[in-house]
């Protein structure tokens, strides 16, 4: 019985995908001789291949990620370019150039779920369900069990792969970034720079006391765990006070608020987004593995 091939291609620069093409064929035989062939098919079928251009380029990193939420092989399947149940291979050609180490075949599926399919609904895609996933349920955890220290660590953390995520590998100082632009410190009446100098001398030391605190260049910051309602005061014994529950369950959390908001006012964001969570280590995406 003779199945359906089609070889897709995607083409574009280094930085822009600018159109889509494909070639069909009809051919039997066992599963992986039918990919071989569409595979040794690529270089001529590329030049030749029914060719539509987009109606605008489209930045290759946001292609990428909104082609893993919703496949554009799968239009064309609508289209009744492709059929349903046939068996394609998409090749991305750059400047006119076959990236062989970008071919793939699509009919298959990878052992671990791609975290994008996972976290999308009808609406859109559920970042406060990924960020609760991956980072608060163990917060919530620890919080709950009293764990104060450990939870502030994992605070920490969670802000510094927030930051990163936002502005990338040399966006300076990601954490003081992302706190400053987001959340409303003056709720809890500190300064990034004081919660930076905080988180360096808890994950790495355990103290209080990191190098700028010792040799007086900001102050040092005393956690105090109270009811977040309730107000501390802003010294004692000559050290500012951090009110932990209100900078975790108020200002953190309106900080989110406030960061995945600025996805749907800039939604070109989010192909850096997938860019850089693609490299995090997840804790539901861990999970999966041992699963």
């Amino acid at each position: 019985m003779k199945e359906q091939l089609v070889n897709i291609f995607v083409y574009g620069d280094e930085t822009h995908v600018q159109a889509i093409g494909w070639r069909v064929y009809e051919k039997a035989g066992p599963y992986k001789e039918l990919v071989e062939f569409l595979q040794s098919r690529v270089q001529p079928d590329h030049r030749v291949a029914r060719r539509e251009d987009l109606k605008k380029p489209i930045l290759r990193r946001e292609f990428e990620a909104m082609n893993r939420l919703y496949p554009f092989a799968s239009e064309l399947v609508g289209t009744g370019v492709v059929d349903e149940n046939s068996i394609y291979c998409v090749t991305h050609i750059v400047s006119g150039e076959v990236r062989l180490d970008e071919t793939l075949n699509v009919s298959g599926g990878g052992a671990v779920p791609d975290y994008l399919r996972i976290y999308s609904t009808e609406e859109g895609f559920d970042f406060s369900r990924l960020i609760q996933d991956d980072y608060f349920e163990a917060i919530h955890l620890l919080w709950n069990n009293r764990k104060y220290l450990s939870c502030l660590k994992l605070v920490f953390s969670a802000i510094d792969t927030l930051g990163y995520v936002e502005y990338g590998p040399g966006g300076g100082n990601c954490f003081a970034k992302w706190l400053d632009n987001y959340c409303d410190l003056g709720k809890i009446g500190v300064t990034s720079d004081e919660l930076w100098e905080l988180r360096n001398s808890l994950i790495h030391m355990t103290n209080l006391d990191s190098r700028k605190v010792r040799s007086g260049m900001t102050h040092r910051l005393l956690p105090r765990i109270i009811h977040p309602d309730r107000d501390v005061a802003p010294f004692v014994d000559g050290m500012k006070v951090l009110h932990v529950a209100r900078f975790v369950i108020i200002v953190l959390s309106e900080g989110i608020e406030n960061w995945l908001r600025s996805y749907n006012q800039d939604p070109t964001k989010f192909g850096e987004f997938v860019e850089r969570y693609d490299t995090i280590v997840s804790e539901a995406r861990f999970r999966r593995i041992q699963d």
